[in-house]
């Protein structure tokens, strides 16, 4: 959709469609070992070009200790605050649940809403200890209608998928 004088990143939309994004973030960062390199900041203009009523992300660190210390000193850096806080565009409310807690920190899902949010619920959907899996249950208040928004990372066994 082209946008009508809106000003860069953003679009016209219909007031009676609610537009709904999701985005596996890879806990913002892209590679293995020494080729590891920080994405988060390209991801904060990316959802923010999204231009999404309600963004759920997957692999959302809380923090992450390791990470953190060897992203210090890039030219940006790794963010001080968790990464769904750091991602939410201005105005949007931000919801967090944690699926995996390790050595170095924890990651989950996130809900990044326009609209306000009730109370965020957390489902354990785990079915072994090598995968650790939530649902993320967020009521959100569009337009005086709470719709219910589930954000899911779900398992890559496939075992775990017809659970």
């Amino acid at each position: 959709m082209q946008g009508l004088g809106l000003g860069a990143g953003h679009t016209q939309h219909s007031a009676d469609v609610l537009r709904v994004a999701t985005y596996n973030i890879h806990k913002g960062v892209r590679g293995i070992g020494p080729r590891k390199r920080l994405e988060i900041h390209n991801l904060g203009l990316g959802i923010e070009a999204l231009d999404a009523d309600l963004v759920c992300l997957q692999e959302v660190r809380l923090f992450h200790q390791r990470d953190a210390r060897q992203f210090q000193r890039t030219l940006l850096g790794w963010p001080d605050e968790g990464q769904a806080d750091y991602l939410a565009p201005e105005g949007y409310e931000v919801a967090y649940r944690t699926n995996a807690t390790t050595k170095h920190g924890e990651h989950g899902n996130a809900l990044l809403s326009r609209w306000p949010i009730g109370d965020v619920g957390h489902h354990d959907v785990s079915d072994h200890r090598f995968e650790q899996r939530g649902l993320l249950h967020v009521p959100v208040w569009w337009q005086g209608v709470e719709v219910h928004a589930v954000v899911a990372h779900l398992g890559l066994i496939h075992s775990s998928r017809v659970r």
